[in-house]
């Protein structure tokens, strides 16, 4: 569990100082096929490959789910931490929606993991951002459980996993997540 720490909270620090200043993000994929990875990046991800995404938390509609029952229903998962305040969480949302319409039928799950602290502003912004897959929250803001578990600090973030849990990229939006996923998904 250390190890995932570690591993997302210096992909989750990449983020943190690009979004900030504008510029382009840095990503992590474990087959090192990200282009903008270094090197030492793609070493340190390599030794993180077999790590596991493991927690449970409340849906919507207040249901307990555990997440490698969501990540067993799919050959990928994102697992995409946001909020409803959050505006650059906001702009990204259209691109996981068409990311997620686009690839539902070959194998992509999404669970996403509100940092909202009011439930019904975070389900507003579900229903009004027509986000149709697993919404988890505790509605503990930046202190959700599951982001204070694998060290975000930024958001959004994401976490790719196979159907077993084990993480296999983060940190990757837009045009690049997706090129990701169908790679993967081919």
């Amino acid at each position: 569990m250390q190890k995932i720490h570690i591993f997302l909270l210096s992909a989750a620090t990449l983020l943190t100082v690009t979004a900030c200043h504008g510029g382009k993000e840095k990503a992590t994929v474990t087959d090192g096929s990200a282009t903008n990875v270094n090197t030492e990046q793609k070493a340190d991800t390599a030794h993180y490959n077999k790590l596991k995404i493991e927690f449970s938390m409340a849906d919507i509609n207040g249901h307990e789910v555990n997440v490698t029952d969501e990540f067993a229903k799919h050959k990928v998962t994102v697992i995409d931490f946001w909020a409803s305040w959050c505006g650059p969480c906001r702009q990204e949302m259209p691109n996981l929606v068409k990311i997620y319409d686009k690839y539902k039928e070959k194998g992509l799950g999404i669970v996403g993991v509100s940092l909202d602290e009011d439930k019904s502003e975070w389900t507003e912004a579900v229903s009004s951002m027509n986000m149709t897959w697993t919404q988890l929250s505790d509605l503990q803001g930046w202190h959700n459980a599951a982001a204070q578990m694998y060290g975000i600090q930024a958001i959004p973030f994401t976490v790719l996993v196979d159907s077993t849990g084990t993480v296999i990229g983060s940190g990757l939006r837009g045009e690049q997540l997706e090129a990701v996923i169908e790679k993967l998904l081919k």
